[in-house]
């Protein structure tokens, strides 16, 4: 059975000797993944990035590698042009300072090739590392313990995110505008895809290390009081609300 490829795509900034792990990880996925059947490409989007940084990737890039610099200062839109870049009929990405469990790209392409419906898939658990430690655990949105409305309260998924490519060039990434209040791109994101009927699951057995630290967009978003860009979640519960209550 021909097997779909996959785009690995990882984020950088200003990471430093972070992003060599991060890319070690991304790699060591990708060597998996093609075990078993799946062709894979790696993306590296450098954003507004460092000299050590740049240093650190170009040192661990291989054939199957592309790097790109970008000068957006915007992670949603950094995210938007690798897409864009992409050849893989799946997307995933990584940031470069976190890492991904061993199974996770040869997992979530196996989950996704088998089946044909809208879905994003999630790993089952992600560990936080740094400015702040702690478990954090995705819900599958065909589980019982979905909430449309929590939803609008929590968000439920990370960034670090698998999916068909046309649910990512069809719902792009939004733009954080910290200064008019508006930020929480990944939070918008899951909100207005889970509005527009895709799914969002998780991966049994895998997992993420994720790093939080001081400074990062999400700490600047939480110390403005910003929320996330509006979306049609609201409007989305209320119909299927009203839906339910007239067929009783």
């Amino acid at each position: 059975m021909k097997r779909t490829a996959i785009t690995a795509i990882l984020n950088a900034h200003r990471e430093g000797l972070l992003a060599r792990a991060s890319l070690q990880s991304l790699k060591r996925n990708a060597d998996l993944a093609r075990e078993t059947g799946f062709s894979v490409e790696i993306i590296a989007v450098l954003d507004r990035g460092d000299q050590h940084t740049l240093d650190v990737i170009e040192q661990n890039m291989d054939e199957n590698s592309r790097l790109f610099a970008t000068d957006y200062g915007d992670p949603g839109k950094a995210r938007n042009f690798a897409v864009s870049e992409a050849h893989g009929d799946y997307i995933a990405f990584l940031d470069a300072d976190d890492l991904w469990g061993a199974n996770w790209l040869s997992e979530a392409a196996r989950c996704a090739s088998l089946r044909e419906d809208p879905v994003i898939w999630h790993p089952e658990l992600s560990v936080y590392f740094g400015e702040a430690k702690h478990l954090f655990r995705h819900i599958d949105v065909e589980s019982d313990e979905f909430s449309l409305p929590s939803l609008m309260v929590e968000n439920y998924w990370t960034m670090l995110s698998f999916g068909r490519r046309e649910l990512y060039t069809s719902n792009p990434y939004p733009l954080t505008d910290i200064a008019a209040g508006f930020g929480f791109e990944d939070w918008g994101w899951n909100m207005t895809t889970v509005s527009r009927g895709i799914l969002h699951k998780v991966v049994p057995g895998t997992g993420h290390v994720i790093r939080r630290r001081p400074g990062s967009v999400s700490s600047k978003t939480v110390l403005a009081h910003a929320v996330p860009p509006p979306t049609n979640l609201l409007k989305t519960y209320l119909e299927k609300r009203d839906a339910l209550s007239a067929k009783l």
